[in-house]
């Protein structure tokens, strides 16, 4: 049996979380930009433009586990 993380190590994951979160919200905007632009090909827009929804998804989810981590709950076990 594994030990369960110290409330300190889970406000570090969650703090961890919350950067990922805000990277993911960065990459999203990077392609928001991307396929917006008419210099890019439209091949490039396209695939750019693919790739808004999911890391603006995966900010999402960043999001949701530092929430559940300042709450003292383990993402994935209580879900």
């Amino acid at each position: 049996m594994s030990r369960r993380p110290s409330r300190a190590e889970m406000l570090e994951l969650a703090a961890d979380r919350e950067k990922c979160a805000a990277r993911s919200q960065r990459a999203a905007q990077s392609a928001r930009e991307a396929a917006a632009n008419p210099a890019n090909s439209d091949t490039t827009r396209r695939q750019a433009a693919a790739t808004i929804r999911i890391a603006e998804n995966h900010a999402r989810d960043y999001r949701e586990e530092a929430a559940a981590l300042r709450d003292g709950r383990i993402p994935g076990e209580d879900w």
